[in-house]
């Protein structure tokens, strides 16, 4: 498997500065995808509160910061100054796929992203702008603007209500934003037994769900999004454990990364910097009123 960097060359620009159009071929990276696929019931559900179901390569030179599976594709944004960008490629994947991009301008780190209405809204960390991309072309549509840090962000559509994104920006609070406008709506502050639980990062919204990474720490939250309360936190140490085996992980090579998907009811996470992307199931527990 190909470790290096993408080599992407630059063939187009879009939106004045922002979005450069890359193809990548998948040559020996893809083939080491298809054939390096584990199934892998390592551990029971009573156990851990999740079961690990498959492992995938993930390309360990990326700074995972979202996400998304969308029409069969799985769609990444990955982080830091002067190499932020999105890639998509099919999943579950075939060596005759090809990784499609988007690099990022140098003053832009990249973070969360969703789908919501067939395009990809993307945020960055201390610019307050963030991107509405198109997911077929990387080409930038709009911009959309906020207050403070962007870290996670998912769109949460549920019958019976108003849809909206849910964003975190790194501390306990998540904002409730109009799809719209972008424009706030409502915040909750994150709670476990009464506590405030900091640190919220990556997000993917299940009708009124909400599962957070937590940075620097080896949990995912499973967020009761009418009024905050930690449901579930489960520990995935195991699967850093794992990574550990093969790869030296650095201090900043922290659990990262979550996307739903609907065909079998399963979670797919990741690392910054990690070569392996998991495939997990767990089962949500009720929802509690609102308050």
């Amino acid at each position: 498997m190909n470790d290096k960097p993408l080599a992407l060359p630059k063939t187009q620009l879009s939106y004045g500065d922002s979005l450069i159009h890359h193809t990548v071929k998948m040559t020996q990276y893809a083939c080491a995808i298809l054939f390096t696929v584990f199934i892998m019931p390592t551990n029971s559900l009573a156990e851990s509160g999740y079961q690990l179901v498959a492992s995938y390569p993930h390309q360990k030179t990326l700074f995972t910061q979202g996400l998304e599976l969308y029409q069969g594709k799985l769609y990444e944004s990955s982080g830091l100054y002067g190499h932020s960008k999105i890639i998509a490629r099919k999943f579950p994947p075939s060596p005759t796929d090809s990784i499609k991009g988007a690099a990022l301008p140098a003053n832009i780190f990249a973070e969360g992203i969703t789908q919501y209405r067939g395009k990809l809204y993307m945020l960055s960390w201390r610019s307050g702008r963030g991107l509405i991309i198109d997911p077929q072309h990387f080409k930038v549509l709009e911009t959309f603007s906020y207050h403070g840090e962007g870290w996670g962000l998912c769109a949460s559509v549920s019958e019976g209500r108003a849809d909206h994104f849910v964003m975190s920006n790194g501390s306990s609070q998540l904002q409730w934003l109009a799809p719209n406008t972008m424009t706030p709506i409502n915040t909750l502050v994150v709670t476990e037994n009464g506590k405030a639980v900091d640190k919220l990062n990556e997000l993917e919204c299940l009708g009124d769900y909400v599962i957070a990474n937590q940075w620097h720490t080896n949990n995912l939250l499973i967020i009761n999004g009418r009024n905050g309360n930690v449901l579930k936190k489960l520990d995935l140490s195991a699967l850093k454990d794992d990574v550990s085996k093969t790869t030296q992980l650095s201090s900043e090579a922290v659990l990262n990364g979550v996307a739903y998907d609907a065909h079998d009811d399963s979670w797919l996470v990741t690392g910054k910097l990690w070569p392996t992307l998991f495939r997990i199931k767990f089962t949500l527990p009720p929802l509690e009123p609102s308050l």
